[in-house]
């Protein structure tokens, strides 16, 4: 297990834990604990690490200034850089935030089947922090990360456990949210298939009324348009207050029906997210989704 001290001095480099990612973190980075990554809370810099299904080379084309833009990006400058051997895009961006302008470093690489996606994020008052996090960005290796092949575990590092049921099963882990669908695989292609992904917040959040939160929550999933016929209920899990609700809306890509699951959770500084989505014509995949979230527990402590 990693050492969460605010001195710890990392060296050499070190296993991003639930990632199979190497990296070498700049002095004075820790192990963050609420996603995958290392993070300096004294200068409000971080590395995040995310892995996702899919070609790189299909994510690093659709990193166009325009889609950057779209995520309240500003493109500074983009090159194609060499990370592992292979052929990744290397991006540095601003961005502004609760009256802060940010720079980042954005590196994505990866394989034909999957997409790595290390992002370092500074204040832009803190320049001198640009050079050391696009070393450490462009140190990391994922190739033989783990002794014989072996594959992380999907909680491993997170603060949170659920689990799944015989017709809900873990298909894998993105960030620090966790991916559940009825074949067991993030790609399975079959758009009718029921879909659920919890997760937590990455900063301090205080959120004093829960019931408005999680409504405002729900109208901000990019998986459906506008929602109609929301149906909600406060409710305790894990000793957490929380609000469960159901609503219908269509895909935001292909325009069908579908039923939409949220639960949010809330902590002192943090909260807790479900989001499950499924056919209309399929209401009885509501109750798999409740079960799966019925089983959420903190870690006390985390990690």
């Amino acid at each position: 297990m990693l050492a969460l001290g605010a001195s710890t001095a990392l060296a050499t480099p070190t296993r991003v834990p639930g990632t199979r990612v190497n990296l070498d973190p700049p002095p004075g980075f820790v192990p963050a604990q609420r996603f995958p990554g290392f993070q300096n809370e004294e200068k409000g810099a971080s590395i995040m690490v995310t892995e996702l299904p899919g070609p790189a080379a299909e994510m690093q084309k659709g990193m166009t200034r325009e889609l950057l833009a779209s995520r309240g990006m500003t493109l500074i400058r983009s090159q194609t850089v060499k990370v592992g051997g292979r052929d990744a895009l290397l991006i540095h961006t601003s961005q502004s935030a609760a009256g802060t302008e940010f720079l980042k470093w954005m590196l994505v690489a990866g394989d034909p089947k999957q997409t790595v996606m290390i992002v370092g994020t500074f204040p832009k008052a803190a320049s001198g922090l640009s050079l050391p996090l696009k070393r450490a960005i462009l140190s990391a290796s994922w190739a033989g990360a783990l002794a014989e092949g072996g594959k992380p575990q999907p909680y491993e590092g997170l603060t949170f456990r659920v689990d799944p049921t015989p017709a809900l099963k873990l298909a894998g882990r993105v960030g620090n949210a966790l991916v559940f669908t009825e074949s067991g695989s993030m790609g399975s292609g079959n758009p009718d298939q029921a879909v659920l992904v919890i997760g937590s917040s990455f900063g301090d959040a205080s959120i004093s009324d829960v019931e408005a939160f999680a409504k405002e929550r729900a109208t901000k999933s990019t998986q459906v348009g506008a929602l109609r016929n929301i149906e909600g209920r406060a409710l305790t899990v894990d000793g957490l207050p929380g609000y469960e609700l159901t609503a219908e809306g269509n895909d935001a890509k292909s325009g069908r029906a579908v039923r939409m699951y949220q639960l949010a959770l809330v902590d002192k500084t943090t909260y807790y997210l479900a989001q499950g989505f499924v056919s209309a014509d399929r209401p009885a995949a509501m109750e798999q989704f409740r079960q799966v979230t019925r089983s959420f527990r903190q870690l006390h402590p985390p990690r």
